[in-house]
């Protein structure tokens, strides 16, 4: 992972822009739901290649062509670049600091009045919103079923607009039991529930790395692993 600079504001905005001008079909997230996209990517107990996480970005229809009208190279190659930075960004602060400054915007009022106290959680839901999009793309951190992600998961969705029965449910206890009431406590118990559950996702993978590395040796006159029913010299090991 290179040490790239932070992206400044100038460089969110552009990629704000640059996802507004994918041409349709593609329907392309901004750049806070984005923000909670990557972050969902990067939780995941499996590492995910770029070919695998950069097509949900523009909606249902897969990455576009850059050269389809209205969409050029220049555009595609820059934002790429932007978002493959910012994620980046999000990971070194994870693994370095344990924390991250989330893309999160001030939301007003009629009146053009920033919301304040409890009414400006409501900018959390856009971010939560871009994370539930991750896990929808990419369930294996749910599939994988460790300890602890229930919670966690749900401390993140009680943020979310539209939730069912359960989960309006579940919002009122975590209300009770946990309150916040003021978007600063809100965008630090999301990082820190981004942080934990980035962990338990990089704990995994060393798990499933070292299953796959600490195998044992087999022996020139052992049984070929491969089923064969003859030694491993005589088969897989010939050469």
């Amino acid at each position: 992972m290179k040490n790239t600079p932070a992206l400044s504001d100038a460089d969110i905005n552009e990629i704000d822009m640059l996802l507004a001008a994918v041409p349709e079909p593609y329907e392309t997230v901004d750049a806070v739901i984005l923000d909670g996209y990557l972050a969902g990517v990067l939780v995941q107990p499996v590492v995910l290649t770029p070919e695998q996480w950069l097509p949900p970005i523009f909606g249902t229809e897969g990455m576009p062509e850059p050269g389809i009208p209205g969409w050029t190279q220049a555009q595609h190659d820059k934002l790429i670049s932007l978002m493959t930075r910012r994620k980046d960004e999000i990971l070194r602060g994870i693994l370095e600091d344990g924390w991250f400054d989330p893309i999160i915007p001030m939301i007003e009022d009629d009146d053009g009045k920033v919301l304040e106290g409890k009414d400006a959680m409501e900018a959390l839901g856009y971010w939560a919103a871009g994370f539930e999009w991750a896990l929808a793309n990419f369930p294996q951190l749910e599939d994988a079923a460790l300890p602890g992600v229930p919670d966690l998961l749900d401390s993140i969705w009680r943020h979310l607009p539209d939730q069912d029965e359960t989960q309006q449910a579940m919002t009122k206890a975590l209300n009770e039991e946990h309150p916040l009431d003021s978007l600063d406590e809100g965008i630090e118990a999301l990082v820190f529930d981004i942080v934990d559950l980035a962990q338990i996702g990089i704990e995994q993978r060393h798990k499933v790395e070292t299953v796959v590395r600490d195998q044992p040796k087999v022996g020139r006159n052992d049984p070929c692993p491969c089923g064969s029913g003859r030694k491993y010299k005589q088969c897989h090991g010939a050469n």
